[in-house]
């Protein structure tokens, strides 16, 4: 599946997702040559896709390329795809997208082959062609922010799953309480509603009215606490942010243990706007690791955060295209 440049043609590539869009043009080793980000549009799929394709042809311009020379778009969206269409059944964070014909609309506009992926598979290809997981057949991307989600490429193949969802992590189930009536855990998934950063912040906005002496309760008395000013105090040598900073790991420790034991991977890597600052916490999240996961998978397992931080899904979008052009095309177009 890896290691081989099917053509010398960039790749367009868009990053969508419920906050902001990206699109970069792409070089077939990995290379960023253009980049535009914008909010994303939630004014609906027409409002949106209008979106994505004036950002492209904004970026052709600029680098001065025609459609002709590129090779093809690939797009990595939070979405539940049809399996053999990429047809976009339902994506969550983006308002009124449910039965969405996105491939087809992308490829009358531009004219171009197009390749859809769940924006986690398309992170974890990010990471396998140019980040923290180059060099290995064997890992697991494991994306933190507002949300937890992720993918896998196992010996040398991208993991999609019956319903192309194979990754969602965030729906781990790290309770003894089975019954346990949660409103918020049900919605996102319980390891989410504990380790991704809401559920982060509302744990640390308990911790802070019995410290009023912590730099984060004054800061929360100014304005709206964030996961940037908790990992901020930690660094600067707050108690009481080190001691939210040890709860997050062993939370991030406890559901990457499960992803060691039953998976047995090179590679762990910690993604997204909150899991890619962990580096200071990894020998913690390695140690809950070692106390939980299978003994031997737990010691032989490298656990990094990312080197692409929030470029990956969109590296991976173009990767992934790339391969997908290639599998579906005849060689006399290489």
């Amino acid at each position: 599946m890896k290691a081989m440049n099917v053509s010398t043609k960039p790749i367009l590539a868009v990053d969508l997702g419920g906050t902001k869009v990206a699109a970069a043009i792409v070089n077939p080793d990995g290379q960023v040559l253009a980049r535009k980000q914008e909010p994303t549009c939630q004014d609906g799929p027409k409002d949106g896709i209008a979106q994505i394709t004036r950002l492209l042809h904004e970026l052709l311009q600029e680098g001065k390329l025609q459609l002709a020379e590129i090779l093809c778009l690939g797009v990595g969206i939070p979405a539940v795809l049809e399996p053999e269409t990429d047809f976009v059944l339902w994506a969550p964070n983006l308002k009124g997208w449910r039965e969405i014909a996105l491939r087809p609309a992308l490829e009358k506009e531009l004219g171009l082959p197009v390749f859809l992926e769940y924006d986690g598979h398309a992170a974890v290809l990010g990471e396998w062609w140019v980040g923290s997981g180059r060099g290995f057949q064997s890992l697991v991307d494991v994306i933190v922010g507002t949300g937890i989600g992720g993918g896998m490429v196992l010996e040398g193949q991208l993991v999609r799953g019956r319903d192309r969802l194979a990754g969602a992590a965030g729906w781990f189930a790290l309770t003894t309480e089975a019954g346990r009536q949660d409103s918020r855990a049900h919605a996102l998934g319980f390891w989410e509603s504990l380790a991704a950063g809401p559920g982060f912040v509302r744990y640390a906005q308990s911790q802070i009215s019995s410290h009023p002496g912590s730099p984060l309760w004054q800061i929360s008395q100014a304005e709206p606490l964030t996961t940037v000013h908790i990992f901020q105090a930690a660094r600067q040598g707050d108690p009481l942010a080190a001691q939210m900073m040890d709860q997050l790991a062993g939370w991030l420790g406890l559901g990457i243990a499960n992803i060691v034991s039953l998976i047995n991977p090179q590679i762990v890597i910690l993604g997204g706007g909150l899991g890619s600052q962990c580096d200071f916490l990894l020998p913690r999240i390695h140690q809950v690791v070692e106390q939980w996961a299978q003994p031997v998978s737990a010691r032989s397992v490298k656990i990094t955060s990312s080197q692409l931080g929030g470029e990956a899904g969109l590296l991976g979008a173009a990767y992934g295209a790339q391969i997908r052009w290639h599998e579906q095309d005849s060689p006399t177009r290489l």
